[in-house]
């Protein structure tokens, strides 16, 4: 690093079906703090220059998420994992987390076992276990069983300002998510309906935050719901089409790996995948997921179904980013909704 830099940081970038995850690899000391939960505080309390930084523009864009290896919290992992969005730190995304197995794998992070690497992550959200097809040397799908993924409320009624009462679910799949149907909304999911898209989702996601608690049952830490997922049955390639807002307001590229695992509790508490069962969820370039019921379980009144989801990430650069002293934009800067 030139003594000019006050900051350097090496990335490896890819997308995961369309999504952007960048994996930091260098120049960032592991926080202080005795647990995840901690080191991620402090670095939201005492850096989140790093994810202002590499996330926002003109380094990043509206979808960038970056992810902070760390050395593993339980014996069970190889690695823990801070993933930063573009407003939250999360407690587990699905997209990055496939996108980071991809990259530990081919970067030769973790020794690499033919026809499958099994990779293990410690995330804030519990221990996430991912298998990489390797063939020949060559990275493909990723899979990992996902937290235990359970359905909210279902058919819950919500006063939207210039939509009226619309009915709505929410399920959790590593975050909350409302889930809308865009049919009954007459919602085209394309991006180039992006506006309307972003402009019903925030409407959405303000009404939810003012009317329904969302609180997990049993990790009361875990109690905001900030995301938005369309559903459709107008699908080209899977069996589901579905569009998500990310935070603050851009559209997923990818179906989203969290999203579909809510989708995949909520479906099968509606006996729509049974255990055992896979779907295939279209997002809104034409990529598909596949979402499996692997488990169920139920506990006080709730049903925690295990799901596995499928997905292809891809490297697409090797970056090192730099910040100047005298830059005046040197933290990025964010252009649309706060």
């Amino acid at each position: 690093m030139s003594t000019y830099h006050t900051r350097s940081v090496r990335t490896v970038d890819s997308h995961t079906e369309g999504n952007p995850t960048r994996v930091i690899v260098g120049g960032v000391p592991v926080p202080p703090g005795n647990t995840l939960l901690e080191k991620r505080a402090w670095l939201r309390d005492h850096d989140d220059g790093l994810r202002r930084m590499l996330n926002f523009e003109p380094r990043g864009s509206g979808l960038m998420c970056s992810v902070l290896l760390l050395p593993p919290e339980t014996d069970s992992a190889d690695f823990s994992v801070i993933i930063m969005e573009q407003r939250e730190y999360v407690p587990m995304c699905g997209h990055c987390i496939i996108g980071t197995a991809m990259t530990v794998v081919s970067e030769g992070m973790v020794p690499v076992v033919e026809p499958v690497t099994t990779v293990r992550f410690d995330t804030p959200a519990g221990l996430v276990t991912c298998e990489v097809s390797v063939r020949d040397g060559q990275v493909g799908a990723v899979s990992f069983e996902n937290v235990e993924s359970f359905t909210l409320c279902s058919d819950a009624s919500l006063d939207v300002p210039d939509l009226g009462r619309i009915s709505v679910d929410i399920a959790y799949g590593g975050d909350f998510y409302v889930i809308v149907d865009a049919d009954s909304l007459d919602l085209d999911l394309s991006l180039q309906n992006d506006q309307q898209l972003i402009d019903f989702s925030i409407r959405i996601r303000e009404a939810v935050a003012d009317q329904i608690e969302t609180v997990h049952p049993e990790r009361p830490d875990i109690n905001t719901c900030y995301q938005v997922l369309f559903t459709s049955s107008k699908t080209s390639q899977g069996d589901y089409k579905q569009t998500i807002l990310c935070p603050p307001g851009s559209l997923d590229r990818s179906p989203c790996g969290t999203g579909t695992s809510a989708r995949v509790a909520l479906l099968h508490d509606r006996g729509e995948i049974g255990l055992g069962e896979t779907r295939a969820f279209e997002g809104p370039l034409g990529t598909c997921m596949h979402g499996e019921a692997v488990r169920a379980e139920q506990r006080g009144g709730t049903t925690f179904v295990t799901p596995r989801i499928t997905g292809t990430a891809w490297i697409t650069g090797y970056h090192h980013f730099v910040m100047a002293p005298d830059d005046p934009l040197q933290m990025g800067y964010r252009v649309g909704p706060a």
